[in-house]
């Protein structure tokens, strides 16, 4: 089934849209719908145009973002002065276009490549750094995270109920296998995401947000509904969508929210967040996860079964990965394993293993340290008795949404630059945080930006 004229149009109309949006928004809830909304609504396809980068649904999103900066936010766009954490993000921005021209494919594939990974994830990162700059952006950032999965539930409902159908009524095609749509005895919805494991990785990601600004008294409701019915009712969708993982991994992560925040065991926020790049390395260098599979088993011998199938998967793709281990191999395939005949024999499942594939270990490590790194200085925060207090659970909302995705990429390739964009604007919020704190606590600092002043500290807070 190909995509009908409608998707085509959403795609091609979509920035034009948003910036028409801005007009009647404040430029940071326009920047929030353009990028969350698009990856969310726009049809999970491409189209092809020559000479040009793919235009997908990312990439639109994406010029979105960069329009309504543009036209609405330029001079803060062009103040934006890196920092030493944005470095990984510069490193991640450019390791596809190294890659390509070690591998031979000519300047123009790397020029291609810089642009599509520009418009596709750069703008979400940029435009976070640069206009996300005040401790008030968390709150805006939070309530446009968890709103945009209370905005998806009624359609996630109806197609636990009808099947996931939504896409094809809309847009004219399946974006997946319709065999991978059914589970336990029920439907696993897709909406308009390219997978129903995409899906339940932002539900799940929203929920855990909701649940920390819920337990931390960051943010009390939204759109008038307590927030503590939003993260409860957010973990129940989630458990309906049906991906094990998903609902796993955020049931895990809420009860390593709570002990943290009742022991205040940081040491374990600080394993918690290098965890995943622990297991990367280990795979990289050998390991085959067997004891994964045993320990997975006892959710039964399917689950077991498909785990094995991508840990063997992925330990096919870093071992040529290792045979050009600085930068991989490059795009266009060239990353896959091929039997004696040519043919395709690999299954890609895991988000690092194409990273490691395709860019290497350059690029594998400034692609997990550009989500990861934020979490580090918030993780040594040390002038709060409580973790999950004020603009500190704010923060460690979206910390820990940024951290969900982080693990779900371990087993899963369903990009979404919804958490690029988080990640940015931790970059720019973390650093005020202990401000702010020293400031609650009458500890004298050398600086009060103006911006720590914007940030609300009312329990109220209602998107508009």
């Amino acid at each position: 089934m190909q995509p009908n004229t409608f998707a085509i149009l959403a795609l091609l109309i979509w920035p034009i849209a948003m910036l028409f949006l801005a007009m009647l928004l404040p430029v940071r809830k326009a920047v929030l719908i353009s990028i969350i909304g698009g990856n969310l609504f726009l049809p999970p396809t491409g189209i092809t145009i020559p000479g040009m980068p793919n235009y997908t649904k990312l990439l639109a999103a994406g010029l979105g973002a960069l329009l309504i900066a543009i036209m609405f936010a330029c001079p803060k766009l062009l103040a934006w002065r890196p920092r030493l954490l944005d470095l990984f993000f510069l490193g991640f921005l450019i390791a596809p276009s190294i890659s390509s021209l070690i591998n031979g494919l000519g300047p123009y594939d790397a020029a291609s490549t810089f642009a599509n990974r520009f418009l596709e994830w750069g703008v979400a990162y940029w435009v976070a750094r640069a206009l996300f700059t005040d401790l008030s952006s968390l709150r805006d950032l939070s309530i446009g995270v968890v709103a945009s999965a209370i905005a998806y539930a009624p359609f996630c409902l109806f197609e636990i109920v009808m099947s996931p159908q939504l896409n094809r009524m809309i847009y004219g095609f399946r974006p997946s296998d319709w065999v991978m749509t059914k589970r336990m005895g029920g439907w696993r919805p897709m909406v308009f995401m390219q997978h129903g494991l995409a899906l339940a990785a932002w539900v799940a990601a929203a929920a855990l947000v909701a649940w920390i600004l819920w337990r931390s008294k960051s943010i009390t409701n939204i759109w008038g509904i307590p927030m503590s019915i939003v993260a409860i009712g957010l973990v129940i969708l989630t458990i309906m969508l049906r991906s094990t993982g998903a609902a796993i991994l955020l049931l895990g992560l809420i009860a390593a929210a709570e002990f943290i925040h009742a022991t205040r065991l940081r040491p374990l926020l600080l394993l918690m967040i290098i965890l995943p790049m622990g297991y990367v390395g280990l795979r990289t260098i050998g390991w085959e996860g067997q004891q994964l599979v045993s320990a997975v088993s006892i959710f039964g011998e399917e689950r077991a079964g498909s785990l094995n199938m991508r840990l063997e998967n992925d330990q096919m793709i870093a071992d040529k990965a290792m045979q050009r281990p600085v930068f991989g191999w490059g795009g266009w395939g060239r990353w896959r394993v091929k039997d004696d005949f040519g043919n395709d024999i690999t299954v890609s499942d895991s988000w690092w293993a194409i990273l490691l594939g395709t860019t290497g270990v350059f690029g594998l490590t400034c692609t997990y340290a550009t989500f990861i790194s934020p979490l580090i200085p918030l993780a040594r925060h040390k002038l709060e008795s409580r973790i999950f207090i004020g603009p500190l659970g704010a923060a460690w909302a979206i910390g820990f949404g940024v951290l969900l995705f982080v693990i779900d990429t371990l087993a899963n390739a369903m990009p979404n630059t919804s958490f690029m964009l988080m990640a940015g604007v931790l970059v720019s919020v973390v650093p005020l945080i202990k401000l702010q704190a020293a400031r609650n606590q009458q500890i004298p600092v050398t600086a009060k930006p103006q911006s720590l002043n914007h940030m609300s500290t009312s329990n109220e807070a209602k998107p508009t």
